[in-house]
């Protein structure tokens, strides 16, 4: 799942400078199924201190990466079970504004170094609860839950439900979060678009379809709306023509594009290329692909891409291409 105070997105790291470093954001691992109606979720008190190191009287389920074992003993510990009654229902890659991981909580002094890490959620005992946690695990803090319906509500579903061509009765809010965002921009930097240092009152939104799971960040009254949910990242630099372009692409289509020197460009995906990009991502697992020339090449391209998917596959070698090419070609559109 994913929540919880800004996430400050991934896209603005690599759209900070003309050829940025490439960091690759952690790889969300997605629910199994997602849970019955029934199910009622129910935020952890946010005055608990961070779990790190707790024992284990069970293991957690082979298979979860090290942030998701960590949520799951956390949990366990809170709620006296057993590690294998939990149920991880989804995670979500983030990058979290301090070391607070998002969650101020009164007394803690919270570093202002941006965090890699995660929106987890959870189900026990027919209960979802969501954890906040930095890239390995070390650091697992409970969010908040979901606040009654207001405007920044509304306005995200309709912006979603126009997004994806769908009812906006199609779509469940799963948690809304207050936050200071840090900036204009509500956390979130996207090509084109200037930021002013002012802190901005808002909400951390998280919605679901029947699909899929998406987190938005809002102003206070939601008429200022930026994604946050990571579907795929794409870089592109050296070689003798000096590449230097990334692209960033988020689960409700926007995109966002960077070249040193042609600027900044943003758009939509088209209908053809939303349904392709959807398709993967429910079919194949996280791939990290690097194309990259070898070492030691003269003026050495370097071509990686994140898919960051919900499925069980990996990616064979004609996939593996294919987004690559994919990729290139919705970059190049970009810049016609």
């Amino acid at each position: 799942m994913k929540r919880i105070i800004l996430l400050v997105s991934f896209a603005g790291l690599l759209l900070a400078a003309c050829s940025p470093e490439y960091i690759p954001t952690p790889p969300t691992l997605a629910a199994a199924n997602p849970p019955a109606a029934a199910d009622t979720h129910i935020p952890l008190p946010t005055n608990l201190p961070p779990q790190t190191g707790l024992p284990l009287t069970t293991p957690p389920p082979a298979g979860l990466n090290p942030a998701q074992q960590a949520a799951v003993t956390s949990l366990a510990a809170t709620l006296n079970l057993s590690a294998d009654q939990i149920k991880v229902l989804s995670t979500q890659a983030v990058i979290w504004p301090d070391g607070c991981l998002g969650v101020q909580r009164s007394g803690t002094v919270c570093t202002t170094q941006q965090v890699p890490g995660f929106v987890i959620m959870l189900q026990a005992n027919g209960r979802q609860y969501e954890l906040n946690t930095n890239r390995d695990g070390s650091e697992v803090i409970p969010s908040g839950g979901i606040q009654a319906s207001g405007p920044a509500q509304e306005a995200v579903k309709k912006y979603l439900a126009s997004a994806l061509g769908m009812d906006a009765s199609q779509i469940t809010v799963l948690s809304d979060t207050a936050v200071e965002w840090p900036d204009s921009c509500l956390g979130v930097a996207q090509a084109g678009i200037m930021c002013a240092m002012v802190v901005m009152p808002g909400h951390l939104i998280l919605l679901r379809t029947d699909t899929s799971e998406y987190a938005f960040h809002t102003n206070e009254d939601g008429s200022e709306i930026r994604p946050a949910s990571l579907a795929l990242t794409w870089q592109r630099n050296g070689g003798l023509a000096g590449f230097c372009d990334s692209l960033t692409v988020y689960l409700s289509g926007e995109v966002s594009a960077s070249n040193c020197k042609a600027g900044e460009r943003t758009g939509r995906l088209s209908a053809p290329e939303l349904t392709q990009l959807e398709q993967w991502l429910m079919q194949l697992h996280q791939a990290d692909l690097d194309a990259s020339d070898p070492a030691g090449v003269t003026d050495r391209m370097t071509r990686r891409l994140v898919l960051f998917g919900n499925g069980d596959a990996q990616p064979s070698e004609a996939e593996q291409q294919a987004l690559l090419s994919w990729a290139q070609d919705l970059y190049q559109r970009l810049y016609k």
